[in-house]
């Protein structure tokens, strides 16, 4: 199974910057598809006290594991990021492939590849990377003044039962996120020499305080509220208990996804849905959770809602041992939100309610509508575009809070479904204080109705007024979201968007097998890899004959016509292996017929992971020597340029070489090697020249001279 290897700090930070410099992109991500704050727009929201900038982020996942990833989705504008999901067990066995989004989505990967370590190192990274964004503006690629589109929180994601939660190493890892100074100093003591300005840049004092819980399918009510209790009491942490769809009843989803929805192929299994938690009891919960959380001056929510569990169909995860895969996207989307919605009508009062099950550009708005903090996503980031559809959902908010004349996401909340001066007069019964209105209904529709109601909630609010400050706005978002959600979720099922007739189209596909150099360009393997594992390169066209080597009975060497060497184009592609879970979703989008994580030239970030991977081909830079294993060979290759001289060595090879132009000038082969095609030269020539040595920076070559 593959394994993944964090990049370098140094190597990351340097990499980002020369790729500013160089290219105006960060992580193969162009300037062009960032989210650039909007001066005149306000999508901040309040989340647990802090302000996020956007309500938006990536959910716990694939795009939330390594640093690089968390990286890729701030500068797409994710504001509320959710780290990926953290056990007891990190070294799990996962199926390959593990993901599959060919139109709606399936997974069998749910838990962190790293080790918890690793993790906590991957998330401290990623934090101080995008603190190096924000004091340099990214290298000067954010416009001036853009500083307010900044703020970020960060939410841990832990699972998945009681006795793993209160470990050592699950609890470490969350203290570790709390006070992450220790990791922070040993990020700092990395950052020598051109690196040193950045040691200087402050740290927050906490990574998160906050967290959702995920839970094992089955997990029983008392165990899931012990584990949040556990959170609330023991850590101090804010806490989302993520909900399964399964709460709907079998019934129900059996309804929506077969005879509304069309999606009869997705086999329902009722054992999940009688072993999952119960609806009654999830809002049980709810009720006796919330009295404890404000006593510790914490605060409980509920997250709609994890992954739907479905019958495995071998034909696309075909190692997966259980009998299940999960479900999300478009079907997805209707069943969450209809659950979101019935949930939040019967609790009996507001909570923190965030959301990610089937969001894109087109419906984020309409989510944005309900109130929901944050709207997380992960299935549309793994499709054409990757992490650059992003910055869509964000204007496409913007459009719609410019069609209502309001300013700030608050006042598009109260604003989007005409509930504003519903919510305000609800808000006024419920929160302390709010008597000091004038109560009536025609003040509470010309409050909802300004474009943005904050200042004059603010200044109402003067000094001598005991409670926080925008309390009241906080709390008649969430009414007037939950009112928004009975017009939007009435029709939501009759929307053909998300019926499986307008989903069953595949990517396109061509009939050509992909080769090692050469495919189509059409780069959609880099923006569908959620790890940042492919990357292109520039290389020298060429095509030029070759030799095969043989050494003679008396020790001679005898040559033969050999197959030759074609690269046809400068543009191709290469994967960092390191970074590359083989999770296969870059062939899912390839339009030839192979897997380009399979096909591509493959690169190893370090001699261990070189060695540990001895079945499969690829190189190793050390130093000056080049390191390679084609055809299950090892060879190095040790280049002089300004001698225009090169050397070849393996078992049994030895050849010295002229490099401009290449030629076999001496050699001695024997063994495994006799017969040595020197296409294999012209290989390790192009990965020197156009990889290791390339004028642009790339995940091996952080910082080209």
């Amino acid at each position: 199974m593959a394994e993944l290897e964090p990049i370098p700090f140094p190597d990351l930070v340097r990499r980002m910057r020369r790729e500013a410099e160089t290219s105006r992109s960060i992580f193969d991500l162009p300037v062009k598809k960032w989210w650039i704050p909007d001066p005149e727009l306000d999508f901040s929201v309040s989340h647990f006290g802090r302000r996020a900038a956007t309500p938006v982020g990536p959910a716990a996942g694939p795009h939330t594991q390594l640093a690089q990833n968390i990286v890729l989705s701030w500068l797409a504008g994710g504001r509320i990021i959710e780290l990926k999901t953290v056990q007891i067990d990190d070294r799990l066995s996962i199926p390959r492939p593990c993901i599959h989004v060919p139109n709606v989505g399936y997974n069998v990967e749910w838990s962190q590849e790293l080790t918890v370590e690793q993790s906590i190192v991957e998330y401290a990274k990623a934090c101080y990377l995008i603190e190096i964004l924000k004091a340099t503006r990214a290298f000067g690629l954010f416009p001036e003044g853009s500083e307010a589109g900044f703020d970020t929180i960060y939410d841990i994601s832990v699972g998945y039962d009681l006795e793993g939660i209160r470990s050592e190493k699950v609890t470490g890892f969350i203290r570790a996120l709390q006070k992450p100074q220790l990791h922070f100093r040993r990020l700092r003591a990395q950052l020598q020499q051109d690196l040193e300005p950045y040691r200087r840049i402050k740290m927050p004092r906490s990574i998160s305080d906050c967290v959702t819980l995920s839970t094992f399918h089955g997990c029983p009510a008392d165990q899931i509220e012990a584990i949040a209790r556990y959170l609330l009491e023991e850590l101090g942490l804010h806490t989302i208990i993520k909900l399964n769809p399964t709460l709907l009843g079998y019934d129900e989803v059996r309804e929506l996804l077969h005879e509304r929805l069309g999606y009869r192929h997705l086999e329902l299994d009722r054992a999940a849905f009688d072993v999952d938690l119960q609806y009654d009891d999830g809002l049980a919960i709810l009720r006796r959770l919330q009295p404890l959380a404000e006593e510790r001056g914490s605060t409980i929510g509920a997250k709609f809602t994890n992954t739907l569990v479905v019958r495995n169909d071998a034909e696309i995860f075909p190692t997966q041992r259980d009998p299940y895969m999960y479900l999300s996207g478009q079907p997805l989307h209707v069943i969450a939100m209809t659950l979101m919605q019935r949930f939040r009508d019967d609790l009996g009062f507001e909570i923190p309610t965030s959301f990610s099950a089937g969001i894109d550009a087109k419906n984020f708005p309409v989510a944005v509508a309900c109130g929901l903090v944050p709207v997380t996503v992960c299935t549309d980031l793994l499709r054409q575009g990757g992490y650059g559809r992003l910055p869509a959902y964000l204007r496409n908010l913007g459009r719609a809070m410019k069609e209502l004349e309001t300013s700030s996401r608050d006042a598009y909340v109260l604003s989007a479904y005409g509930h504003g001066g519903e919510a305000m007069w609800e808000t006024f019964g419920a929160v302390p204080g709010a008597d000091y209105f004038q109560t009536d209904r025609q003040a509470c529709e010309n409050l909802a109705a300004l474009k943005d109601p904050l200042p004059f909630v603010l200044r109402s609010f003067a000094a001598g007024r005991n409670m926080p400050r925008d309390v009241l706005l906080i709390h008649a978002t969430r009414v007037a979201g939950r009112l928004n959600g009975r017009d939007v979720v009435r029709d939501l099922a009759d929307d053909p968007r998300y019926h499986a007739a307008r989903n069953a189209k595949t990517p396109r596909r061509v009939e050509r097998t992909l080769g090692l150099y050469d495919c189509i360009n059409c780069d959609l393997c880099i923006t569908a890899c959620p790890n940042d594992a492919i990357f292109a390169y520039r290389a020298k066209p060429v095509d030029v004959a070759t030799e095969v080597l043989y050494g003679g009975d008396g020790g001679e060497l005898e040559r033969a016509p050999g197959a030759g060497f074609t690269l046809g184009d400068a543009h191709q592609l290469a994967v960092l292996e390191g970074a590359c879970n083989e999770c296969s979703n870059c062939e899912v989008y390839c339009p030839e017929d192979g897997a380009p994580f399979a096909v591509k030239e493959r690169l190893f970030a370090s001699r261990e992971a070189f060695d540990r991977e001895a079945h499969l081909d690829g190189f190793y830079r050390d130093n000056g020597t080049l390191h390679a294993r084609l055809a299950g060979v090892e060879m190095r290759l040790k280049v002089e340029i300004g001698l225009n001289r090169a050397a070849v060595t393996g078992d049994g090879l030895h050849l010295e070489l002229t490099w401009e132009p290449l030629e076999v000038v001496k050699a001695h082969v024997s063994g495994q090697l006799a017969g040595f095609d020197t296409a294999t030269l012209w290989r390790m020539k192009t990965a020197w020249e156009s990889i290791y040595r390339a004028d642009v920076p790339n995940p091996v070559n952080p910082s080209p001279r």
